[in-house]
């Protein structure tokens, strides 16, 4: 896209100046890249040793007087690196008796002194200590017969797990732990008894005896929804103390959906997340996601403002949504909410490798069917008919298909030509690779990740494919004790291949080409005939090695470098230094090749060339180069005083830049066969380019403050300022707050056992956006190039004054309040979030709208005179059990929003009629305005006594014609007469329900997706056969026609649609309620069925975990639109239509 470049009267301004020097700049990167070759060789050389352990951590502790054992531990793991894992029942009623003492020594020592006497030992793993109960000690008395059982408990790594609670179900006094090595022995009660695990922050087992005299098991971890912990503004957080409207889901469920954009397997996943897709193309399916309907959400991967269609699934740790106005903390262009998605990091274990794959075969899942010849000479005829009739029947009715060449149509003695099927391959097939590898130390720790996604077309000339690579890495290590860097790398390459044509061209040539005329002439398929509309042979045009390609690759690749200095003597402070850099360059090449179609000689049986296209043969090729870099400092502090008050703090400084550079150019050639620019000549060549630069300053502050877990509290602010608007209006403060209220924690509530949590939270935020802003308004200066000047023989380019210069506009502002509901009932059986919202924007961008004389020379500028509000709710319910080996989860979520013009800027009313028609102020947005349909016309009697609908005195309607209501009663149907007749295309309910299962080693998964009050229009080739030419859709065999089309004064027929006439009536034509259809729908979006082989059995092989599976997207759609696909973005049939898509996966780790 070319970008006129802005020459100003007074100085040359650069954005970037603006806010940052250029060798401050220039210093910062260079010593950033200085430290990450450091890291690298930190990384290399550090990659063998140890980290600090327990006998080389010198701490200094205070122990308080007869305090429990678990606050010990808790206070022990706030100050020191190691995290404590330990069964409940083992240290819960475990007391230190005594005077308050003071240790000073090693943390093993003090863990000895503080365990003896207690029957219980530690074992250090890692970063993790466990706390254990020796099998010694095991608390097992037999009275009656029993039967030993022995086995290891391994974690999802197959590492083992001290401290596990192994209890006897039948008889709960035999019990044991398991020891360092993850061994237990345990008396049983025999072949009916059932063995239970538990261990905290694990998912709890139960496994039948029967037989076994061994039993090894593996167990999942268990982040409950209290003590999940979720990405937020900055940080993360239990998701127990969130104030803020926050939702996300883990990767491995959007990992479920076979689709090469991780948008469309959102859908339905998380309420307030709205993902709609439009198209099923390879690489440009049209997918888009906001949030609550605010508009287009700002996407951060990793702290970097990206894109997340690009994504491997499979690289994906969390997914979260921020969707009040606690975004703000993320500058202006997080308004419309936030999405925060955290790659995978590597952990403590030996090296884990992965490896998944899928293969399936797309198929076309809805779409318009083409009439047949038969049909289509049928209407042909019946057009010809009802216009002469319309027309006066003033002269001699000519027909231009007989009763006889129907007949052969219909019977197939003239063939009739399918060119949907023709162009259309029922299987297309899609491919998935993914292999990745995480492990680490102490001291490093590391993700690698590579992916492969291949994707073809529906074409049967195989021009349209999609394929992409994904590399990262990502590393973590520590320099020196408190000293953390971390790198993260992501290289991408896409590939889109596509037919010079575009495709709404070529979906619109299907259907738009007579099913009577040959794909070939004469049926020879060397020479691609000529149809109806003389160019558009779309088999010809479909395919890339006869008429030309239109090509795009993408690479794009980013680095991360962050360092974290844990500041010593001050508990809980650190300060970290971020710098993210991105580069992605995207290479269009669109070769148009000419090309003949042909027609045959029945006489002398010859092809002759009828058409030439593509005339000369030419070639476009662009280049755009964009840049973005983010750099950060931030000071962090997260400490708790007196066992009861929790303080975290934040203060980040952060700077974002921005360049874009493009390139273009044009040539012709005169002989094809080598499509490259220097192969062109030098008549009509075009060569162009562009470039524009961005700038964005902001300081964010937030402190976040909870009492017990009970009261909780938050606020934040950022100050932020951008290169759009002149200096005095660039700079803004957009804070928010945020309260919670945790009843459950009342001495009221706190003996209701079945309550799990009870919260209540409130949170209300200003944010600002600059999104619709143009930049450097303020400023006077000139447009160059701006049209020609011819000076002799020469066209010289020209410039011209930009017009006034505004010094008023600034960005506008949203002020968004939140309230929310979060319960949680039975350990987590039953739960729900409830939020209500409401935004409020105010200086939304427009032109005053009033009559200047032509004198003033001038268009007046842009001002923030606009203003919109949004409301709405969402609900997410949860329930999950395990009855046996069978357990279940069942999750429905529900969204609701709408939005209304607060104030709409406009020219002043003329009259009553327009005032209520066209002024949108106080007005919903989502409706749809139009004539109410009041049936169709049955006779020619009911046509003469209606209300005039066509200015000619119902002259020109037909019986099946659309009949409109009356409103006013004047007897005319005029623009007086519409009213709202809909909601719009856009819907404002959204729902999903979220399904699994699990029995054994099967698992199922299943979403079901739908949506609800919002409109489809049909319009031209769905409202009109033979629009324009065209062919016509076999949903037209349903319309008013003649008994016998070749007497036009035989009976009408009545049917579902008017009847044809050449163009369709304008009558017919009017936007109104009988072509607005209800586009509610409900799909099952996708379902998964997978087996896990039996670990004992695949360990043998040396093998972690194998899953086969297979799954489908968009299996089933319930709507009330026959013919197109409710979320199609096109009413008139030329989209490319959603896959429904069948796959077989694999899953193998070793």
């Amino acid at each position: 896209m070319k970008k006129n470049r802005i020459f100003f009267k007074d100085n040359l301004l650069s954005s970037r100046q603006v806010f940052l020097k250029t060798n401050l700049l220039f210093l910062m990167k260079s010593g950033l890249c200085l430290s990450m070759t450091l890291l690298s060789v930190n990384i290399f050389a550090s990659g063998t040793t140890s980290g600090q352990t327990l006998n080389e951590t010198k701490i200094n502790f205070e122990i308080k007087a007869n305090t429990s054992l678990k606050n010990v531990l808790s206070d022990l793991q706030k100050q020191t690196k190691f995290n404590f894992f330990y069964s409940s029942s083992s240290v819960n009623k475990q007391t230190i008796v005594g005077p308050k003492q003071n240790f000073s020594g090693t943390a093993d020592e003090l863990l000895a002194e503080i365990l003896e006497n207690t029957g219980l030992a530690f074992s250090e793993q890692g970063n993790r200590v466990v706390i254990y109960e020796n099998v010694a000690s095991t608390k097992n008395k037999p009275k009656f017969q029993t039967r030993k059982i022995s086995g290891t408990v391994r974690d999802e790594n197959g590492s083992p797990i001290a401290g596990v609670t192994v209890t006897s179900k039948l008889n709960p006094t035999y019990s044991t732990t398991t020891n360092d090595k993850g061994i237990f022995e345990i008396s049983t009660t025999g072949n009916n008894d059932f063995l239970q695990f538990s261990f905290v922050g694990y998912k709890s087992q139960e496994i039948p005896v029967g037989s076994k005299e061994t039993i090894n098991t593996s167990m999942d971890l268990a982040i409950g929804s209290l003590d999940e912990v979720v990405v937020v503004g900055y940080g993360t957080q239990k998701k127990a103390t969130v104030t803020g409207a926050v939702a996300q889901i883990k990767g491995e469920d959007i990992a479920k959906s076979p689709v090469a954009n991780v948008t469309n397997a959102l859908v339905g996943r998380l309420p307030g997340l709205r993902a709609v897709q439009r198209s099923g193309q390879p690489g440009a399916d049209g997918s888009g996601i906001d949030i609550r309907g605010f508009g287009n959400a700002l996407v951060i991967v990793d702290g970097i403002p990206s894109s997340m269609s690009n994504l491997d699934p499979n690289e994906i740790e969390t997914f979260s949504v921020i969707k009040d106005a606690s975004a703000s903390v993320y500058g202006v262009r997080a308004a419309n909410g936030v999405v925060l998605i955290t790659t995978k990091k590597g952990k403590i274990g030996k090296p884990s490798i992965n490896y998944s794959t899928y293969y399936g075969f797309q198929r076309i899942n809805k779409f318009p069917e083409l009439g047949d010849a038969a049909l289509y000479a049928e209407l042909s005829n019946e057009a010809v008919t009802n216009t002469w009739h319309i027309n006066g029947r003033n002269s001699t009715l000519s027909l231009p298909f007989s009763k006889e060449q129907i007949e052969q149509y219909r019977n197939g003695t003239l063939k009739s030509y399918d060119w949907f099927n023709e162009a259309i391959q029922k299987n297309s097939p899609q491919s998935y690779h993914n292999l990745n590898v995480s492990g680490g130390t102490e001291d490093v720790k590391y993700f690698m990740n590579l992916g492969l996604v291949d994707q073809d077309g529906f074409w049967k000339s195989g021009a349209t494919n999609y394929k992409r690579y994904n590399v990262r890495g990502n590393v973590e290590a520590k320099i020196v004790n408190g000293l953390t860097a971390e790198l993260n790398l992501m290289a991408r390459m896409g590939k889109t291949n596509n037919p010079s044509t575009s495709t709404p061209l070529l979906m619109a040539g299907l259907y738009r080409t007579y099913p009577t005329y040959s794909f070939y002439a004469n049926d020879n398929p060397e020479y691609p005939g000529i149809p109806n509309n003389a160019s558009q042979n779309t088999l010809m045009l479909m395919d890339r090695n006869k008429t030309g390609y239109n090509d795009q690759t993408e690479k794009e690749f980013n680095g991360i470098f962050s360092l974290r200095y844990d500041i010593p003597k001050v508990e809980g402070l650190y300060a970290k230094a971020y710098y993210a850099y991105n580069n992605k360059i995207t290479d269009v090449k669109n070769y148009n090749r000419k090309y003949n179609l042909y027609s045959y000689n029945a006489d002398n049986k010859t092809y002759n060339v009828g058409f030439t296209g593509n005339t000369p043969s030419n070639l476009n090729v662009s280049n755009l180069n964009e840049v973005n870099t983010v750099f950060q400092l931030s000071l962090n502090y997260n400490r708790r005083f007196a066992d009861a008050h929790n303080v975290s703090g934040l203060f980040l400084f952060e700077a974002q830049e921005g360049t874009t550079n493009s390139l273009s150019a044009y040539r012709q050639f005169l002989i094809d066969g080598v499509d490259e620019l220097f192969a062109g000549i030098a008549a009509n060549q075009r060569n162009d380019g562009s470039s524009s630069e961005s700038a964005r300053l902001g300081y964010v502050g937030k402190f976040n403050y909870d009492y017990k877990g009970k009261y909780l509290a938050e606020f934040a602010f950022r100050y932020d300022g951008t290169y759009k608007v002149m200096d005095g209006s660039r700079f803004g403060f957009f804070p928010n707050a945020s309260i919670g209220w945790k009843i459950n924690e009342e001495n009221f509530l706190k003996d209701v056992s079945f309550i799990d949590l009870l919260k209540v939270r409130a949170s209300h935020g200003k944010v600002g956006d600059d999104e619709d802003i143009a930049a450097f308004q303020y400023m006077t200066g000139f447009t160059y190039p701006n049209g020609n000047y011819i000076f002799g023989s020469s066209a010289i380019p020209g410039l011209v004054d930009r017009g006034l210069p505004n010094y008023l506009l600034t960005w506008y502002t949203s002020k968004t309040t939140n309230i929310g509901l979060d319960v949680s009932l039975w350990k987590g059986l039953l739960g729900a979030e409830i939020d209500v919202f409401y935004r409020k924007r105010d200086g939304l961008l427009a032109n005053r709208l009033l009559s200047l004389p032509n004198s003033f020379g001038a268009v007046l500028p842009q001002e923030n005179l606009n203003g919109d509000s949004h409301k709405g709710f969402e609900i997410m319910l949860t329930h999950k059990n395990r009855i046996g080996d069978f357990n279940y989860s069942i999750s429905p979520n529900m969204s609701w929003t709408r939005s209304k013009n607060e104030y709409l800027e406009r020219a002043p009313s003329t009259n009553l009629v327009d005032n209520w028609r066209s002024n949108n102020s106080n007005r919903w947005k989502n409706i749809y305005w139009g004539y109410v349909a009041d049936g169709q016309f049955q006779n020619q009697e009911e046509i003469n006594v209606a209300a005039i609908q066509d200015d000619q005195a119902n002259k020109t309607l037909l019986p099946g014609d659309i009949r409109y209501k009356d409103l006013n009663g004047d007897g005319i149907i005029t623009g007086a007469d519409q009213q709202v007749i809909g909601r719009g295309t856009t819907p404002e309910l959204f729902y999903g329900l979220n399904m699994s299962a699990g029995y054994k080693n099967f698992d199922l998964s299943l979403l079901l997706q739908g949506a609800s009050n919002f409109n489809a229009y049909f319009t031209e080739e769905l409202q009109n056969p033979l629009f324009n030419n065209a062919s016509a859709y076999s949903m037209f065999a349903d319309r008013w026609h003649r008994a016998d089309q070749f007497n036009p004064d035989s009976e009408w027929i009545p049917g579902k649609y008017p009847s044809t006439v050449s163009s369709g009536t304008n009558n017919n034509k009017r936007v109104s309620s009988f072509w607005l259809k209800d586009a509610s729908y409900l799909r099952l979006k996708n379902f998964e069925l997978g087996y896990s082989f039996d670990k004992e059995m695949i360990n043998k092989l040396k093998i972690r975990n194998l899953r086969v599976y297979v799954s489908g997207q968009n299996v089933l759609t319930f709507d009330k639109i026959k013919y197109i696909d409710p979320e199609a973005e096109s009413g008139r049939g030329n989209y490319y239509p959603q896959p429904r898509i069948w796959t077989a996966g694999l899953n193998i780790g070793f």
